[in-house]
């Protein structure tokens, strides 16, 4: 009788147009519609290109609706490239300005699918417009650290500009002091002329525009006073979400990830260096071969996840001007390492017995993974928010810096060097990273508390879970 009278809730999720986006928000959707914590039945229509939803297919479930946004084509920007993953760095700004242009075809969705609140990304601070035009509240759930939120916000206003409050307060995560933090900050939120929305507004206009709270993927234990500051920057309640792992999936027999798992095997404990720097950077021929060379010098065995952009007639450029590499350097054929282009399961590879360290860009998610596994960090944040990434991961105890003239900048030698104080002096690190393991792992698998409270805080939004199924509560 009492599951008869369950209330539900209709969530609309609108991550960003990147798999380090949409996995976060998937993830939380499962826990979302799994969680035995309230008297609510939540079911999830989670909104993306058809492209980005062709990866994520197998992440449908009877609560879980995968519902497709078309944005419109750009000159360039073919259906195939509406997504992060392979996009030439030359092509970013045209795909916000296509996911700005579909504002109108979201707001039809909107009105198809008459959610009850809509979870959105920061990228897209007109979604909330588009849901209080038809009496929905929305809430901005951010995939990135509390650290590194803060670190921007602090450094922004609504108006693009910055620098006004000073040096930031957390001296362990700046980059350089106040001066530099608030360059780097302009930097990384410059437009290219072509932009709907100025990049330096998008963040604040988000948690401005976000109803009366804002999650976020942390955990309490790790960012409490950087919790506290973004609450008190942005005037709104912080609400952690966990770490919201998610699981690599399954290893098929015979499948590339089956053979990294059994090349690891053969591998003694702790000897293993993983290296991977995200689905969203690639690396040029210089980096690539600094890489390659570094990884040779440590004298570290490695699984090496590489990643190159999609072919373009016209060729690609990255951050720095620079092409992006499309191979491996000539003749580079380590002995003690094993380079998996693409994919690979990096969650099982950092949980096991013969992984010692993660050569990582430091991006949130892979931090997370990284500390619920205990394995300690050689941290080489390239760009965007890696950098307090990195910083964050340091004063956590868990990572070492390869030292760099600029990020992206970098040299075989300090690498080598970098991976080898890890390895083979990293004591320290290595029992910090086991106390820390313990409590994100602790968090992502007891998760109930922490859902329960954003579930609780989303049905108050649109007057739900306070009456009859409250009552059944007791």
């Amino acid at each position: 009788m009492a599951q008869a009278e369950r209330e539900r809730l209709r969530v609309l999720m609108f991550p960003w147009l990147a798999h380090g986006h949409i996995n976060p928000y998937l993830e939380l959707a499962t826990r979302l519609t799994t969680t035995s914590s309230s008297q609510i039945d939540v079911v999830v229509h989670l909104v993306s290109t058809p492209v980005n939803l062709a990866a994520v297919a197998h992440r449908r479930t009877d609560r879980i609706s995968l519902i497709e946004l078309h944005l419109p084509e750009l000159p360039g920007l073919p259906p195939a490239l509406h997504t992060t993953k392979h996009l030439p760095p030359r092509l970013m700004p045209a795909l916000k300005r296509a996911c700005d242009l579909a504002a109108p075809a979201f707001g039809a969705l909107l009105d198809e699918l008459s959610p009850d609140v809509v979870l959105y990304d920061f990228i897209q601070p007109w979604a909330p417009l588009e849901a209080a035009a038809r009496g929905v509240p929305a809430v901005h759930f951010s995939t990135c650290s509390a650290a590194a939120t803060a670190f921007f916000l602090h450094f922004l206003d609504a108006g693009g500009g910055g620098g006004s409050r000073g040096a930031f307060p957390f001296e362990a995560i700046s980059l350089g002091g106040a001066e530099e933090d608030a360059r780097y900050t302009m930097l990384t939120c410059r437009d290219d002329g072509t932009a709907l929305l100025p990049e330096g507004e998008r963040l604040p206009l988000s948690f401005a525009r976000s109803s009366e709270f804002v999650a976020v993927k942390t955990c309490v234990e790790i960012e409490s006073k950087y919790m506290d500051y973004l609450s008190k920057l942005v005037g709104k309640e912080i609400i952690p979400c966990g770490p919201l792992l998610v699981d690599s999936g399954d290893v098929s027999a015979g499948s590339e990830a089956d053979g990294v798992m059994r090349w690891l095997d053969g591998q003694e404990p702790g000897s293993v260096v993983l290296v991977s720097f995200g689905s969203e950077y690639f690396m040029t021929e210089k980096q690539l071969a600094e890489m390659a060379r570094g990884l040779e010098l440590s004298g570290a065995a490695f699984v090496w996840v590489v990643r190159f952009p999609q072919q373009s007639p016209d060729g690609d450029e990255d951050d720095h001007g620079a092409a992006a590499a499309r191979a491996m350097p000539p003749g580079f054929a380590p002995a003690r390492g094993l380079v998996v282009e693409g994919w690979a399961p990096q969650r099982r590879v950092l949980s096991h017995r013969s992984c010692g360290a993660f050569l990582t860009h430091c991006g949130w998610s892979s931090v997370m993974e990284s500390m619920s596994a205990g394995v300690p960090m050689v941290a080489l944040p390239l760009h965007i928010d890696q950098p307090v990434g990195a910083n964050l991961a340091a004063e956590l105890g868990v990572a070492a810096r390869v030292r760099q003239e600029r990020f992206g900048e970098f040299e075989a030698e300090e690498v080598a060097r970098a991976v080898r104080a890890v390895m083979r002096g990293g004591e320290a690190l290595r029992r910090r990273a086991t106390e820390l393991r313990e409590v994100v792992a602790r968090r992502d698998a007891e998760c109930d508390e922490q859902i329960g409270a954003l579930l609780h805080r989303m049905a108050r939004l649109c007057g739900k879970g306070t009456g009859r199924a409250a009552q059944l509560g007791h």
